[in-house]
């Protein structure tokens, strides 16, 4: 899905936001929509919802021969984590615009960029009271909590319900086969940092599959 910002030239301004607004809704709050909406507005972002990817929920691309700011999220997350994926993104783009390109990725001027915008989000409270303490707490060191997400993420599993059947990757088993919400079925490998090397079945294709990826185990 792409989100075309071009016919709303007044971001102040509710019913000019309004098809914007109705674009996020289905992802996120219809409040948390307009604050977003806005946001994007500011800097021209170009939003695009894709398919779930394996390797990441999201990602943040600078502006590159024309091409104005662009962040990414995967369809099928969940309200609240959608939210805090879209801010830990668009603190990137405020670290660029910022400090330009030779800034560190999630360095302290990144921290302080995300965890201004949460901070931002609880106070409008686009996010439940029972998630404000965890949720300032790790605003304290974001480059550890914010970074690859790991701990926050299995957070909001909690928060937010888990489907049956599907859990994340990291608590499969080395050699366990598994088939993702794209449909492709693979065999876990061992992990690096935050990703797994997966082997893509049938054939010997390496992914590199990022640990909290809802997945479905598979028998035999």
């Amino acid at each position: 899905m792409f989100i075309d910002l071009t016919r709303v030239p007044n971001y102040q301004n509710r019913a000019l936001l309004a098809p914007l607004i109705q674009q996020l809704k289905p992802y996120m709050s219809e409040e948390a929509a307009v604050w977003v909406a806005q946001l994007l507005i500011v800097h021209g972002v170009e939003l695009l919802i894709t398919q779930e990817r394996s390797s990441k929920f999201a990602d943040y691309r600078p502006p590159w021969k024309g091409r104005g700011h662009v962040i990414t999220l995967n369809y099928n997350l969940r309200p609240l984590s959608f939210l805090l994926i879209f801010l830990h993104e668009y603190a990137h783009l405020l670290n660029w615009v910022d400090y330009g390109p030779r800034v560190a990725i999630h360095g302290a001027e990144w921290a302080k960029a995300y965890a201004s915008l949460v901070n931002g989000a609880i106070q409008r409270g686009f996010f439940p009271k029972a998630m404000h303490g965890p949720l300032r707490k790790a605003m304290r060191n974001p480059q550890a909590s914010g970074c690859a997400q790991a701990e926050m993420m299995e957070w909001l599993r909690k928060y937010e319900g888990q489907e049956e059947g599907w859990y994340p990757l990291e608590q499969l088993k080395e050699g366990t086969r598994f088939r993702t919400k794209a449909g492709m079925t693979f065999l876990r490998g061992p992990k690096g940092r935050t990703r797994y090397r997966c082997l893509r079945l049938p054939g010997r294709e390496t992914y590199l599959i990022h640990q909290s990826l809802m997945v479905m185990p598979l028998q035999g």
